[in-house]
């Protein structure tokens, strides 16, 4: 680092943010042996969950657990402070199951700063950013200088600003006020510079609901919703202490409920004859907001034949009587967000403590980076989170995982660790990001994986531990512990290959299914192939007491319900592999290929894809451009051979 910077003090990478992305990013630059500076405005929020206390939910749920097997902390946080744990889809089986757990807030956002200084190698700094240290020439990062004109050197960067960039708050038509989120301020300098130095973006929207105080809430009349917590956990990290669970379990705090109301015509009424007074719907917000998590003045517009929508009542901790009210993120005025509350079942005299709101935000566009999440234009500049054009915690630990681990491994000199669609939903995300780009702030569902029978939530570890082994992510007491959890599967596999049960142990099983009885005894594994019959069940009935844990059980039960599907599935991921992972040389002249469509020659020139399966996945790419993009790489080749003769 050059001497006339005049830095206070290097590192390896400095991460800018320290929401859920920036912890994460952290945490795994850190765990590969960097030293790593994390800068954000307010060491007191680090790990805020600025709006809805909640981790997981279909898909979103998986990611969580993908980012606990390489080591991250959301879900070591989320154990340390849930408050209600659902596993939702549970109707459906295994293969669809979502963990998803309510936090309390304050537990939550401690819990994280507790984890993340853990990190001898991390070291916290108050500060905003105002902007990057540049060699222009070599279109390198150095480092960054806050507001304060304090300097800071790294060899990589990583931003994870969220909604801070120029961030402004609507409530209502009347009132805007510029800010991060409410109470913080945004930041301005850094987004300017980014938009000088030629990186393109836009401006995205989302939003918050009111919170009240669950003192006025009437809950005679409300469904309670209890927790499920049973034996679930978001981390496999902090309760393997012996080859079997152990009966000292990962002590959670004590669970809450969350109630269920609706708001009804009444409501719905209120805010129709208010619409005009809507940042969204008055005019005062031209942004795109997520589509699959809709303000309610949009349910009442996009939907008017429904006739209620369904609100949850969720606590937000246990040194709080504040509710979070999931389901009505609104930009009405204040006054009619307590008219609107008010009209709903069970809140008829409820007191708002907080106001919800809208908050528009620079993002910048992500098919300006590759796979790792480094921005193409300069070198050890990295993006993750809400700046790529994503919502959700989950999303923006994802991502943070991606950029830290890179970033670190671009400053050793390493290879890159590139995340592929059928090992996780992290790379699902990541490579619709820099390949398709968003056009709205993008949501994670099951829907947009190709293999989401392999990459479910329960197999997590099993699918990531590779990569964690071979990078060096887990320390000397978590190694064993991940080797411990991945041997329970083949123990489970060669106990209900070997154990018999008979008709009498079955029955109670046979019949909660409503399946046929037995007449002679079987091996367990036999009888677990039965749609409905549960492998945990037939373990109790015959006096297995291996104390297994539920994850490992589900993926064995589903190893054996589900065979021939899942034989399928991997030969279509093994052909994948074949063909996606034709390497694409980062010179080739897209434009001077006439056999391609015009709107594939930019897109991929845009691109740059990495392989030609990125190329495949390319938003305006043909199955037709694609076919003559392997013909001109074959000839490409065959000129090459021809040349060296």
């Amino acid at each position: 680092m050059p001497l006339s910077l005049g830095t206070e003090f290097d590192a390896d990478v400095i991460v800018v943010g320290g929401g859920h992305s920036g912890v994460e990013a952290a945490v795994a630059a850190a765990r590969l042996g960097s030293r790593v500076i994390l800068l954000t405005s307010a060491l007191e929020t680090i790990g805020q969950m600025s709006c809805n206390p909640a981790i997981g939910g279909i898909a979103k749920g998986t990611v969580a657990r993908e980012v606990d097997a390489l080591g991250g902390v959301m879900g070591r946080a989320t154990d340390l402070a849930t408050l209600q744990f659902r596993m939702l889809n549970r109707s459906k089986g295994p293969a669809v199951w979502a963990p998803r757990a309510q936090c309390d807030r304050g537990l939550y956002r401690r819990a994280v700063r507790s984890l993340l200084e853990a990190h001898a190698n991390v070291f916290t700094v108050q500060g905003t950013v105002a902007r990057l240290l540049i060699d222009e020439d070599a279109r390198t990062v150095l480092g960054v200088e806050t507001l304060e004109q304090r300097r800071f050197g790294a060899r990589a960067v990583v931003l994870t600003t969220g909604t801070f960039l120029r961030g402004r708050l609507h409530f209502g038509t009347e009132t805007q006020v510029a800010g991060g989120r409410a109470g913080d301020a945004p930041a301005t300098h850094l987004a300017q510079q980014l938009e000088q130095l030629g990186i393109s973006g836009g401006r995205f929207k989302t939003g918050t609901p009111p919170r009240i105080d669950g003192r006025s809430v009437d809950f005679s009349g409300l469904a309670l919703q209890p927790s499920e917590i049973e034996d679930f956990d978001f981390s496999w990290s902090h309760f393997w202490d012996s080859p079997r669970r152990s009966a000292e379990r990962t002590r959670h705090p004590e669970q809450m409920p969350c109630w269920i109301t609706y708001a009804g015509p009444a409501a719905r009424k209120i805010i129709a004859d208010n619409l005009h007074r809507s940042a969204m719907y008055g005019g005062t917000i031209g942004s795109r907001g997520p589509r699959y998590c809709p303000s309610v003045e949009d349910k009442v517009v996009k939907f008017p034949l429904v006739e209620r929508h369904q609100l949850f009542l969720e606590p937000e901790g246990h040194d709080t009587t504040e509710l979070y009210v999931n389901g009505l993120s609104t930009s009405l005025p204040a006054e009619v967000q307590i008219e609107m509350l008010r009209a709903v079942p069970g809140l008829e005299q409820v007191r708002m403590t907080r106001a919800g709101y809208a908050i528009e935000y620079d993002y910048f566009d992500p098919t300006q980076l590759d796979a790792t999440l480094a921005l193409k234009a300069f070198r050890g500049l990295f993006m993750a989170g809400q700046i790529n054009g994503t919502t959700g915690y989950e999303e923006a630990a994802g991502q943070g995982v991606v950029a830290g681990l890179n970033a670190a491994l671009q400053v050793q000199g390493r290879a890159p660790c590139i995340f592929g669609r059928h090992t996780s939903y992290i790379g699902v995300l990541v490579d619709d990001l820099v390949t398709r780009g968003v056009d709205e702030p993008y949501r994670l569902f099951t829907s947009r994986s190709e293999f989401r029978l392999s990459v479910r939530q329960d197999n997590a570890l099993a699918r990531l531990a590779p990569v964690g082994r071979e990078l060096g992510l887990y320390n000397g007491r978590e190694l064993p512990l991940v080797a411990r959890r991945l041997a329970e599967e083949g123990e489970i596999l060669a106990l209900a290959a070997r154990q018999s049960i008979t008709p009498e142990q079955a029955e109670p099983v046979l019949r909660s299914a409503e399946s046929a009885l037995l007449s002679h005894a079987v091996r367990i594994e036999e009888l677990a192939k039965r749609q409905k019959v549960s492998l945990a069940g037939l373990l109790a009935a015959a006096g297995v007491r291996g104390g297994f844990s539920l994850d490992a059980v589900a993926s064995v039960e589903l190893e054996l319900k589900y065979s021939g599907y899942f034989m399928r599935e991997r030969a279509a991921v093994e052909k994948l592999k074949r063909l996606g992972d034709l390497p694409l040389d980062e010179d080739l002249a897209y434009g001077a290929m006439r056999s391609l469509s015009v709107e594939a020659r930019q897109k991929l020139e845009r691109v740059r894809p990495r392989t030609l399966g990125q190329a495949g996945r390319i938003a305006g790419v043909s199955a037709s451009d694609l076919q003559n993009l392997a013909l001109e790489l074959d000839r490409r080749q065959r000129e090459r051979k021809g040349s060296e003769r």
